[in-house]
């Protein structure tokens, strides 16, 4: 990976489609610094979660370039995308654990896919889940979670190779307003150790409290870059 850099993630008029239909994003510029937290928003369908992708090197784009830490993320071969994401951790809105394994399992398996040795995946990994306040909780079962709890075994596994860039695609979509603020604040609280962080979120009001800057995007198209009042971005939500 590339030494630090202002443009850590570079969108150059990058459009999207899915099985040759409508574009979901159209000339899409814009750039994130190395260490930023960054929201991204706008009505259903305006193309948040397909910005994650892209940075994710989960789909490309057909037109235009998207760099991510210094890479042009369509010219990767497999091996190279494989590398590339173990420098990510994906958040979802549902967080795909295996419930048959223990939350303590769910949060090692990436060390454990990448080989790591045995007393490194255990510190690891009790250091996440305290991370998340779920160190007490390493032996349970996903189903016996709360809704919140089991959103922060999915940041914990997310966390757990010390990612230097964080992307989370409604994260809090599930939660009510208390857990949902907690999820955010832990969010906030990764950040603030140097994690670059993307969150592609409906949650205005969990905006409005815990502000950063605010990417918001209508119809495949950037509206704004600059942080939004609650008036203006209320607005923009409810023209949308």
């Amino acid at each position: 990976m590339t030494d630090p850099v202002d443009d850590f993630i570079v969108f150059q008029q990058a459009s999207c489609r899915y099985d040759g239909g409508q574009d979901v994003l159209s000339e899409l510029s814009f750039s994130v610094a190395q260490g930023e937290m960054v929201y991204i928003t706008g009505h259903s369908g305006a193309g948040k979660s397909t910005v994650l992708r892209l940075i994710a090197a989960l789909t490309r784009a057909y037109r235009g370039q998207v760099s991510v830490m210094g890479q042009n993320v369509a010219a990767l071969n497999p091996a190279q995308v494989a590398q590339f994401r173990q420098h990510i951790g994906l958040v979802f809105q549902n967080g795909h654990l295996l419930n048959d394994r223990t939350v303590f399992d769910n949060v090692a398996l990436p060390l454990v896919i990448r080989g790591y040795a045995y007393q490194d995946i255990g510190r690891r990994t009790r250091a996440a889940l305290d991370a998340v306040g779920l160190l007490n909780k390493e032996k349970a079962l996903p189903p016996t979670l709360s809704g919140g709890e089991q959103q922060r075994v999915g940041i914990a596994r997310a966390i757990v190779t010390k990612p230097a860039l964080i992307l989370a695609d409604e994260p809090t979509g599930n939660l009510d307003p208390e857990m949902a603020l907690d999820v955010m604040r832990g969010f906030a609280r990764f950040n603030q150790t140097g994690v670059t962080v993307l969150i592609a979120t409906h949650a205005i009001d969990l905006i409005q409290a815990l502000p950063q800057r605010i990417l918001h995007l209508d119809q495949g198209r950037l509206s704004s870059e600059d942080p939004l009042s609650a008036a203006s971005l209320g607005a923009a939500h409810g023209h949308a």
